[in-house]
């Protein structure tokens, strides 16, 4: 393996969204260097990563590029290509890199079947489920002992709310995808948590207190996250507890958010895990000392992680779902811009050249010593970004990185 100075200060990411961007800005406070590979010149890592490769994340050569410019390399997206995993554990076997979290622990997590069955082997709540192939149809659901209302998810691909298919009345089941997916029980009524885990090589953890989310509920995309989550403190506890013993099986470093359901009588199942920065700690940027981001670095890079320190009572974020009134927002580049002193309420604009309706195109960020208080801000800035008298800050926007 590589010289521990070496191994701290060269981070490669696979993929080059919104979380890659973030993951560059945290990288830059810490003093290490990113190279991101990425199929979209205009993504939004580009803007700030120190290196981009411009490819396809199945293009070996350009993964080969990344090995030899990186002493760690992680993920900001689960649909990273089989042959690429491939090549990656081979280099890491070779000691050429480190990958954080594992090859092994992306394979799973990638697929959410597998990832299904192994909550189940691993004895952790889950919801009752079965796997369908692209030959299913009603009478096989019937025949496994389900019926409506269920939830359809396809085995790999789905994120924000894509992939995802509800079938709430009998006659929907007339509807069923013809993919590999899995199929579950639709739990109505229930709260929906995250729990953002960091966990170190070394096993040690650090996490986020609990937050509960909202939904949009046509585009079934989170809209509004709060932390912490209106939650009893017993409730608080186990969704930690929860959280904590599904990543100490995994035993894997980084970041991991663990969404959770919990039903109406009170019981909490494991939804999906997402083995990355999710949107779920998006407000650990202005709520905390120490953010999601730069927890992820440091968990891969052999820092100390640090604690989670909140700073205020009340965090909370609003995703940016495009529609018409936020076309004084979109200049497509990223900016980050304070709304209002108030809650120190702060948009993260995330720079994607095309806005099409519901597409996340950023957040915002509010504080406040209760949840109504960060609500009330958060809603404050969002209808000044969307005020025709709204200027983006163009002289503080982000300068574009090196390319290549």
């Amino acid at each position: 393996m590589k010289n521990k100075k070496a191994a701290l200060d060269r981070i490669g990411i696979l993929g080059g969204g919104q979380l890659g961007m973030m993951l560059c800005e945290a990288a830059r406070r810490l003093g290490v260097t990113v190279t991101v590979v990425t199929d979209d010149p205009t993504s939004s890592a580009v803007y700030l990563a120190d290196n981009s490769i411009v490819a396809p994340l199945d293009d070996l050569s350009a993964v080969a590029r990344l090995i030899e410019a990186s002493d760690v390399v992680t993920f900001e997206l689960e649909a990273i290509p089989d042959e690429t995993l491939d090549l990656l554990e081979r280099a890491q076997a070779e000691g050429k890199i480190e990958v954080h979290p594992g090859v092994d622990t992306l394979r799973l997590i990638k697929d959410k079947g597998l990832q299904k069955s192994w909550l189940q082997d691993q004895g952790l709540p889950t919801l009752p489920f079965m796997l369908a192939d692209e030959n299913v149809d009603e009478g096989a659901v019937l025949q496994s002992g389900f019926c409506a209302p269920l939830v359809q998810k396809t085995r790999r691909g789905g994120y924000d709310g894509k992939g995802v298919q509800m079938l709430l009345e009998p006659e929907a089941l007339s509807d069923l995808w013809p993919v590999a997916s899995v199929i579950e029980p639709a739990l109505e009524g229930c709260l929906e948590v995250a729990v953002v885990v960091t966990r170190a090589a070394s096993g040690e953890t650090s996490v986020y207190p609990p937050v509960t989310m909202m939904f949009d509920p046509a585009l079934n995309a989170v809209s509004t996250v709060i932390s912490p989550g209106d939650l009893s403190e017993t409730q608080r506890i186990e969704c930690i507890e929860v959280a904590t013993r599904a990543i100490q099986a995994l035993d894997a470093a980084g970041v991991f958010a663990v969404e959770l359901f919990i039903s109406t009588s009170g019981e909490i199942f494991i939804n999906e895990i997402s083995p990355r920065v999710h949107n779920s700690g998006h407000l650990t940027m202005e709520g905390f000392q120490c953010d999601q981001f730069e927890q992820h670095l440091r968990a891969i890079s052999g820092r100390p992680i640090a604690p989670t320190e909140p700073r205020a009572p009340v965090s909370v974020m609003l995703n940016l779902l495009y529609e018409d009134r936020l076309s004084p927002a979109h200049t497509g580049v990223p900016y980050t811009a304070r709304l209002q002193e108030a809650g120190q309420v702060t948009v993260h604009w995330y720079g994607k050249k095309e806005a099409r309706p519901g597409r996340k195109m950023g957040h915002v960020n509010a504080l406040g010593n209760s949840r109504e208080e960060a609500l009330a801000h958060a809603q404050s800035g969002s209808e000044r970004l969307q005020s025709d008298t709204f200027q983006p800050p163009e002289g503080e926007a982000i300068s574009k990185a090196n390319g290549s």
